[in-house]
């Protein structure tokens, strides 16, 4: 397959990049503490060539979702590699139960319905884990899990003590806006200290969720300025855990649920210059993609970019480059100093986290996506037709 023979738009994942990445977290995790474990978070890109690879990997599967969990078992994650996270899980929760899922529990409402399932089958052992939820001081008043300042974790461990065929696997946390060392060393000392408080000597898993920088491209580390690297993450929260069960038989295995991290930077959208407008002495470039496309990066940060140029192309000041939609926010990048022309090949890097999984059937079918591996192209994602969106219609 030859790329120059592709229409724009389209995505192309690097495998192999996200592959080497991925090594590269994981060992650096290990080095200071030997079982841990990742386990991809579906939700920030789902695509099945990505969950396969990280199944092939030795990762875990992350979902939030009864739709999630069910693409994990189509990909061949046994119920016992994917972890079953969020407030608001389906018919599959029995599913994750019966069949040795990293369950975790966010709600009192969920703690129930998980009892009255395994009362039912008092011959069977469940097991199940706890999102909790505390402050580590990132101003965040985050919703999930349950609250380790008033009754409800408190609670969560009584029901669970009396109730003869259910156990207490692990303990879950995340929370969002979090990426800093400091957060990270607040989550993994406010796990510890809980573990330690209520005697939880037994647990099976310690999960501390999601929100590590991964490697960024030299545009943005200029924006975001220092961040921490994989090392310097594992020696803060591998460390602690190596420390704090050093003298333990059980070393409960360490979760942490990367997205972004893993995959933002391996994904690249590319998009055709249609048009080229001025008004009101400031500078136009319409392209043939859409913010939708770039995901929530594009209105958060200036996205790397690179532009292939043709023989036409002339010099501009102050451009923004805007998307197919009708929406004055569809800005996808801002103040653009120099050539460009109609026709010209648009490159926006790092924007495999929450696009394609947040890309509404707005205006304009969904994009394919090629995946570059071993030097070789393969379509992992077909572009979305009229059919594809409308099939779930009824139309008279």
């Amino acid at each position: 397959m030859d790329m120059n023979e592709i229409k724009t738009p389209y995505y192309i994942f690097y495998a192999d990049e996200f592959i080497e990445n991925y090594h590269d977290l994981e060992d650096a995790m290990k080095s200071v503490y030997k079982n841990y474990q990742i386990a991809y978070s579906f939700k920030t890109n789902y695509t099945p060539a990505v969950c396969s690879l990280v199944k092939s990997l030795g990762g875990y599967a992350e979902v939030v979702s009864d739709m999630e969990y069910q693409l994990a078992l189509k990909i061949g994650f046994p119920p016992e590699h994917i972890v079953y996270n969020g407030p608001g899980k389906g018919e599959m929760l029995e599913h994750s139960l019966f069949n040795g899922g990293l369950l975790n529990v966010d709600n009192m409402r969920e703690l129930e319905k998980v009892i009255d399932i395994v009362k039912r089958y008092p011959n069977k052992e469940f097991e199940i884990g706890v999102r909790v939820n505390f402050d580590i001081g990132n101003g965040l008043h985050s919703r999930f899990g349950l609250d380790i300042e008033n009754d409800d974790f408190k609670n969560a461990l009584n029901k669970i003590k009396h109730i003869d065929n259910l156990s207490l696997r692990g303990l879950h946390f995340h929370i969002s806006r979090a990426r800093g060392l400091e957060s990270w060393k607040n989550r993994i000392i406010g796990m510890l200290n809980l573990i330690d408080e209520y005697q939880l000597d037994n647990l099976q898993y310690i999960d501390l969720g999601s929100g590590m920088y991964g490697k960024l491209d030299p545009e943005l580390q200029e924006q975001f300025g220092h961040t921490p690297t994989y090392v310097d993450y594992a020696n803060v929260v591998a460390g602690e855990m190596s420390s704090f069960y050093e003298n333990s038989i059980n070393k409960p295995m360490l979760i942490t649920e990367p997205g972004t991290t893993l995959v933002s930077k391996y994904f690249h959208v590319f998009m055709s210059v249609l048009d080229i407008k001025e008004i009101r002495n400031k500078y136009f470039a319409l392209l043939d993609g859409s913010f939708h496309n770039v995901g929530e990066i594009c209105g958060l940060k200036k996205v790397p970019m690179r532009i292939t140029t043709s023989k036409n192309s002339t010099s501009y000041n102050n451009v923004d480059f805007v998307g197919y939609t009708c929406l004055e926010q569809d800005v996808i990048y801002s103040g653009y100093n120099g050539k460009l022309a109609i026709g010209d090949i648009v490159e926006i890097c790092n924007v495999g986290g929450y696009s394609i999984v947040d890309k509404p059937p707005f205006i304009h079918p969904d994009i394919p996506i090629y995946m570059i591996k071993n030097n070789e192209i393969t379509c992992i994602k077909k572009e979305q037709t009229l059919n594809d969106i409308f099939a779930p219609y009824v139309f008279e």
